[in-house]
């Protein structure tokens, strides 16, 4: 005597490879997802410090006559052209340089003023961080007569 099946309960090996292929493209996309958000919101922390510790310099900068002076300042270093930190910060390295700007007014061009143009950059040191291009300011100093 045959027994007719009427009734079968539980899902075949077919069902259960496509519930799990499916299951895993959904799990992969949503990690993804997660991982780039961690990678973007590394990048902006790494930025907003570079741009605080700009900030910093541009403070230690404001009142000098010339940034040679901050020879004496903390851990800054004149090497060649360009003063340098690299032990104050951890993970960045601080580059400051200077040329004289001759600014004129289109009404009285007889009447140039000389500043002095501070160019400030901060880069992350290497293998530190995300390796970003340099973050670069720049500020205006007035020349005393």
């Amino acid at each position: 005597m045959k027994k007719i099946l009427v009734k079968e309960s539980g899902m075949t090996l077919v069902e259960l490879l496509a519930a799990i292929a499916l299951l895993g493209i959904v799990l992969f996309t949503f990690m993804s997802i997660f991982t780039q958000s961690a990678k973007f919101s590394a990048h902006n922390q790494e930025t907003l410090t570079a741009v605080q510790i700009a900030e910093q310099v541009v403070s230690d900068v404001r009142d000098l006559e010339t940034i040679l002076t901050l020879n004496n300042i903390g851990n800054y270093k004149k090497v060649g052209n360009f003063i340098e930190d690299k032990n104050t910060y951890d993970h960045f390295v601080i580059k400051i340089s200077e040329e004289e700007v001759q600014v004129t007014s289109p009404d009285a061009p007889a009447t140039a003023l000389t500043l002095k143009k501070a160019n400030i950059s901060v880069k992350a040191k290497p293998g530190f961080g995300i390796n970003e291009p340099e973050f670069k300011t720049e500020m205006y100093l007035k020349v005393q007569p």
